[in-house]
């Protein structure tokens, strides 16, 4: 067994907890957490951590290179985190944007959408 520290971040608490992970590789244990999402925030970034994703690497080329915000439409998956970041490089842009247009329908394969976060004319 190992022992694990973690800051949940499900609530405005922010509780440091020591999570016990098992020889079977699932958690044995969750002290620290004041309340009970603490252990499902817990067994979520243990099995699949999620991260929402921003930047501004996309930009609009007809433009003067203007850049794009952009966001993750809900959180992916933290191990695809480079691969969207590659495909949201590579897109290019030559129109104007509104508040909220899916850019990349399917990120990375996450099944998340990378929507503007400004509208850009």
């Amino acid at each position: 067994m190992k022992k694990v520290t973690m800051c949940c971040t499900t609530c405005p608490n922010s509780c440091e907890m020591t999570v016990t992970i098992g020889d079977d590789n699932t958690i044995a244990d969750c002290t620290g957490n004041t309340c009970p999402r603490g252990l499902t925030f817990a067994e979520g970034e243990w099995k699949d951590p999620v991260r929402l994703l921003t930047s501004t690497m996309i930009r609009i080329t007809d433009a003067g290179q203007i850049p794009v915000p952009v966001k993750s439409a809900t959180p992916i998956p933290r191990r695809l985190m480079h691969d969207a970041m590659e495909a949201i490089r590579k897109t290019p842009l030559t129109h104007p944007v509104a508040l909220g247009d899916v850019l990349i329908p399917n990120v990375a394969g996450s099944g998340v959408a990378i929507v503007a976060a400004r509208t850009v004319n």
